[in-house]
């Protein structure tokens, strides 16, 4: 049996240990060796300094590459744009630190990495760079960030295309990195060596070891240097960080402040300088959305500072971006609680206002169990205190901003109108304060909302009025397309849908919402082909989408591959056993392959999980009618109907029951109904209410009805009706 190639991973208890079982870095050969330790450079440690090494050699020859994923190249190794231009800015890219409203989405980092997985992919193909080998060392010590992409790499790049090593000692601590290691990587245990550097004629230098390990930025994991290290005076030690500090700002390297600056700055001699080395680290990482790493730098930041006068400028800073954080991150508890400390430890007006704002939207946002009502009250609160703002300027623009957020409590209360007048008095009162080009990632952000505020109001138009202006300001933001897609999907205008999705697709790092929206634009449209593509690219970035293997399965199931589709439903099941809508196809498909005992168990699960599931009930009734339960059928259909009394379907299928059961008045009853809530089976529906009015002995009626079904083009039943009126084939 052939065995499926893996990833390795070496493990060993100190880097020389693996380093004996590492392949060692050569370029030419496409062989890359990174240190992918957390201190050096912070988020994307490994994924940046890859980048750092293989992009100017894809810009000279494949400049395309690096145009089509600009974003996530410099995302992850700013220092590039040196070299690499960049023509998709955002309002939130290049807004300045005060106007900035609006913060990336928590799942933007996963999108990066699927981002650059795509390029990797165009990369190894054998016209191009061909096969690459991808060492990373400390990758068990890495940040998050890095995490996520080694995760994400083990799992979609098949290792004769890219092969992906990496070193860690014996536990590797993030879940979602040892996960994915014991998944798709085959384990190596490096045989143990020295964890000291070899004897030496002369007794070594206990300050020479000291600096090999500040040098290192906190990576060596040799005995003998940290032994040093931790044997000097603290002034020696803090001297050696200064030192160290010093050369790597003069390298003016942005990466190195998320990581070993900051580092060296905690443990040198100064802490007006680390507070400064952390509050530079914390305000790039949540204008990037590396919430992880924000949060981070401000519990470290805070434990630097106070709640006194002289600090509360900084400990806010770094309160108010952890809180952030951690709300972005799903911890609202913790936000809250911060929040509390923060309106316990000061009566500055402008933290209580800035506090009340933040936790309002943690009650309509953030929290799972959300409280619209609580969120109101704290919104109202910070609306009382913004009228300290002496500032009229700031004053009117802090008021639309809270405002906006109030509109978002409203519209969660079911308040469509309110919320549309307080974001449009906002739009009107900031067009009459600003200049021309002020705010306008905030006058953005109300554009959009509005937009969205009117879909609720079904006023497509005016909808799609402020999306095109919002458009047309801020033209690379992905959502926007998105957004607008969407619209357009409502308005039936789905050619145009299918542009929009497009267009968000090649401007953006992939994410899952696009391509599921996109197949079901193809779908409706009959291009199931091009539906399966989407869904197929959606369940590779995304395996845990379940309603993007629902909609998988069925397209299997239409197209007649049964056995396919319960694959798909097995895994969406294996994900969420209680889904109604799997079990419900799971239900067809058994039905597809006459398991008819089988069907019945999973239709009648779904309606387990789901009461109220319309294609269940359906379904369910056709079942119980075929294998001779048609009092059974009946039953079912008239719960059904208690649940969806505009549901031609189940009045036409219990109309067929009742007909069959001689229960004539009745099923003509069903029947009109069905008509009369638009059932496209009209044709049917008027032989089979005709023939039943026939058997009431109303013939007139009957006949009026069978010539309407006539009207309807070809009729399978043209012998019935010309045997008993012959007159109406005389037509």
């Amino acid at each position: 049996m052939t065995q499926t190639p893996k990833h390795r991973w070496i493990t060993g208890q100190t880097r020389a240990d693996r380093e004996v079982l590492l392949p060692a870095a050569d370029a030419g050969k496409g062989i890359f060796v990174i240190d992918a330790h957390r201190n050096l450079r912070g988020p994307y440690t490994a994924a940046g300094e890859l980048m750092r090494q293989l992009i100017p050699t894809v810009l000279q020859h494949w400049p395309d590459l690096v145009d089509r994923h600009v974003i996530e190249i410099l995302s992850f190794a700013p220092e590039l744009r040196e070299i690499v231009p960049t023509s998709r800015e955002t309002l939130t890219s290049i807004a300045i630190p005060h106007e900035r409203t609006r913060f990336y989405s928590r799942a933007r980092t996963l999108r990066l990495t699927h981002g650059v997985i795509e390029l990797f992919k165009k990369l190894t193909v054998p016209e191009r760079m061909g096969p690459l080998k991808l060492v990373f060392e400390n990758a068990g010590d890495c940040e998050q960030t890095d995490g996520e992409f080694f995760a994400t790499m083990l799992r979609r790049v098949q290792p004769a295309q890219m092969e992906v090593i990496l070193g860690t000692k014996q536990e590797v601590e993030q879940p979602l990195v040892r996960d994915a290691l014991e998944r798709y990587a085959e384990r190596f245990e490096a045989p143990a060596t020295l964890s000291t550097h070899p004897a030496a004629t002369a007794e070594p230098d206990p300050l020479e070891l000291a600096k090999r390990f500040v040098q290192s930025d906190g990576t060596s994991d040799l005995a003998d240097e940290i032994a040093a290290y931790e044997s000097l005076a603290a002034e020696q030690r803090q001297a050696l960080h200064d030192q160290r500090a010093d050369e790597l700002e003069a390298r003016g390297e942005v990466t190195l402040t998320l990581g070993a600056i900051p580092w060296h700055r905690e443990r040198g001699s100064s802490t007006q300088a680390a507070i400064q080395a952390l509050r530079t680290s914390l305000d790039y990482c949540l204008n990037m959305g590396f919430y992880e790493a924000c949060l981070d730098f401000g519990l470290r930041g805070r434990k630097l500072v106070d709640w006194s006068h002289e600090n509360l400028e900084m400990m806010w800073a770094f309160t108010t971006k952890a809180t952030n954080s951690l709300s972005a991150l799903g911890r609202a508890d913790e936000a809250e609680a911060l929040y509390n400390e923060a309106r316990a430890n000061t009566d500055s007006f402008v933290i209580h206002m800035q506090a009340a704002y933040a936790t309002s939207m943690l009650y309509t946002r953030h929290r799972k169990d959300r409280d619209h009502a609580t969120a109101r009250y704290w919104i109202d609160q910070a609306l009382e205190l913004v009228q300290k703002v002496s500032d009229e300027k700031d004053r009117t623009f802090r008021t639309v901003f809270y405002n906006n957020g109030l509109a978002l409590v409203e519209m969660h209360l079911g308040n469509i109108e309110e919320a549309l007048r307080l974001v449009s008095e906002g739009q009107a009162r900031l067009d009459a304060l600003l200049g021309e080009n002020e705010q306008m990632l905030h006058r953005s952000v109300l554009m959009n909302n509005k937009s969205q505020i009117l879909v609720l109001l079904k006023r497509y138009d005016e909808a799609l009025a402020e999306l095109n202006r919002v458009i047309a300001i801020d033209p690379n933001y992905p959502e926007y397309y998105f957004d607008r897609g969407n619209l357009f999907s409502k308005m039936d205008r789905l050619p145009e849908a299918v542009a929009d999705y497009t267009h968000a697709i090649e401007i953006s790092p992939p994410f899952p919402e696009l391509y599921y929206n996109r197949a079901g634009a193809y779908n409706r449209l009959g291009e199931t082909e091009k539906a399966f593509a989407d869904y197929s690219y959606l369940l590779e970035i995304e395996p845990t989408h379940v309603d993007g293997r629902l909609n998988r399965a069925a397209l299997y199931l239409e197209a007649g591959e049964p056995e396919a589709a319960r694959l798909d439903v097995a895994e969406g099941l294996a994900q969420d056993p209680q889904h109604a809508q799997l079990l419900c196809t799971l239900g067809l498909i058994e039905m597809a392959q006459e398991q008819m005992e089988a069907a019945e168990t999973a239709l009648r699960a779904a309606l387990a999980a789901d009461a109220t599931l319309l294609e269940a009930y359906a379904n369910l009734s056709v079942l119980l009618f075929e294998k001779g339960d048609v009092h059974g059928s009946v039953e079912l259909l008239t719960t059904a109907i208690g649940h969806h009394p505009q549901a031609d379907v189940l009045y036409f299928n219990r109309a067929w029951a009742l007909q069959s059961l001689e229960r004539f008045e009745e099923a003509v009853e069903d029947y009109t109904q069905a008509l009369q809530a638009g059932s496209a089976d009209e044709q049917e529906i008027y032989f089979q209410r005709g023939a039943c009015l026939l058997e009431l002995g109303l013939e007139a009626e009957a006949f009026a009805d069978w010539k309407r079904h006539l009207e309807g083009g070809e009729s399978p039943y043209l012998d019935t009706i010309q045997q008993t009126a012959p007159a109406l084939t005389d037509l």
